[in-house]
């Protein structure tokens, strides 16, 4: 099966938010990508996408979160997209109730690391803010014009599910 065909054009996708962070002058070379995001509209898209991942990846995850399911999907070989940047990870999430969205691929996740405090300091006029998602999850966010957004955080999506007592099942095909 073909990742591409199941989330769409990924690189051009990583592409348009990696030019669009460095037109406002952020820079992330050198910080490695946590995971892609791909939200989906209903449900059922959720849970047939949710199992064609499933054939993709070594490892995986599926829990509530935000009021909604969302799986982290750990692939079985990671995406190399534009600078050499290596996706181990893709994060699904289905749909929450007080939200509309159209499916598609959502935000690119950079691990800034211990230097996300400074991070932050030095790109505030050009954030679009900062999510509180518990204890070890506090990304921050730039939301382009396009719906798309780029999240800065200090650990890799799989270190914070493992932090919050998430278990990564093997998934056997």
């Amino acid at each position: 099966m073909d990742i591409k065909r199941i989330i769409g054009d990924y690189a051009v996708f990583f592409s348009d938010v990696l030019c669009r962070i460095k037109q406002i002058d952020i820079e992330v070379a050198g910080s490695p990508v946590s995971h892609l995001t791909y939200r989906t509209a209903t449900n059922s898209e959720y849970e047939k996408m949710r199992d064609e991942l499933n054939m993709e990846c070594g490892e995986f995850v599926e829990t509530q979160f935000n009021g909604r399911a969302v799986s982290i999907l750990v692939l079985k070989n990671p995406l190399i997209l534009e600078g050499g940047s290596i996706v181990p990870v893709i994060e699904l999430t289905a749909p929450r109730p007080v939200h509309l969205y159209p499916s598609g691929l959502e935000s690119v996740g950079w691990v800034i690391g211990e230097k996300l405090s400074e991070f932050n300091e030095q790109h505030k006029k050009q954030l679009t803010g900062i999510k509180d998602h518990g204890e070890y999850c506090k990304p921050s966010f730039v939301t382009f014009d396009n719906g798309k957004t780029a999240k800065f955080y200090d650990l890799s999506l799989v270190e914070i599910v493992t932090l919050r007592g998430w278990k990564l099942e093997s998934f056997k095909n």
